[in-house]
């Protein structure tokens, strides 16, 4: 069984950004400005409920549950870029969440570089299902989000981490060492990327090129108007 020590300790894993290492580290600390934060705050009480789905609103109504758009585009997308990977899908929870970090998959059972395409994606992905809500909760300009807007957003956000992956690959530590081992980042990437088998062997060292994850995002689109 995971331990809260345990996913404490993953919080500083480098495969995540600094920006989810924050977010992940409020989270365990339940430091997050929602739910039950607001109840015995002045004037403030009704901020304790979702305003799409009018329930209280934690962590796991957030990431997993609420029904505004958001959330279920995202994992739908999320899941499909995945499969391209490896074809077992391992089911959603706050704690599977919050302990990616921790995720093992049986070495015989999916490629090199599951492990940390995992954490990637979920990392970021949950991130980017927070960054909707708190834009759709405190923007006044912002009620609903359309479906090109999320799905661009979460397009954006894995193919940023591709982008930092192939650019700390080739820099030089030193003149010594690349910063990130160039064999990790294929070995995390490999088979989710646009051109499949055509990129040619030096694909690494190309700028622009990007997660294989446009065609899925329209997909994903196509699944929440019930089109597919």
């Amino acid at each position: 069984m995971v331990t809260p020590d345990q996913i404490w300790h993953t919080v500083n894993n480098l495969d995540f950004s600094r920006p989810v290492r924050e977010f992940l580290w409020k989270s365990l600390h339940d430091a997050h400005r929602i739910g039950s934060y607001w109840k015995h705050i002045p004037e403030c009480g009704d901020r304790e409920y979702c305003e799409t789905c009018g329930v209280p609103e934690d962590l796991a109504h957030v990431l997993l549950e609420c029904t505004a758009p958001g959330q279920k585009e995202v994992w739908v997308a999320t899941e499909e870029l995945w499969r391209k990977k490896a074809s077992h899908w391992p089911a959603l929870s706050l704690g599977s969440l919050l302990g990616c970090g921790l995720a093992r998959f049986p070495q015989e059972a999916v490629p090199a570089g599951c492990e940390r395409l995992y954490r990637i994606l979920i990392s970021e992905s949950m991130f980017v299902i927070w960054k909707l809500r708190n834009e759709r909760v405190i923007d006044p300009t912002v009620t609903v989000h359309s479906l090109p807007e999320i799905l661009n957003k979460w397009n954006a956000a894995i193919s940023g981490r591709f982008e930092i992956d192939r650019v700390l690959a080739n820099r030089p530590r030193k003149g010594k060492q690349a910063s990130l081992n160039p064999i990790r980042v294929i070995d995390t990437w490999s088979s989710v990327l646009a051109s499949g088998s055509n990129l040619g062997a030096d694909w690494l060292k190309r700028a622009g090129v990007l997660v294989g994850s446009t065609e899925i995002a329209s997909r994903a689109a196509a699944t929440r108007r019930g089109d597919g």
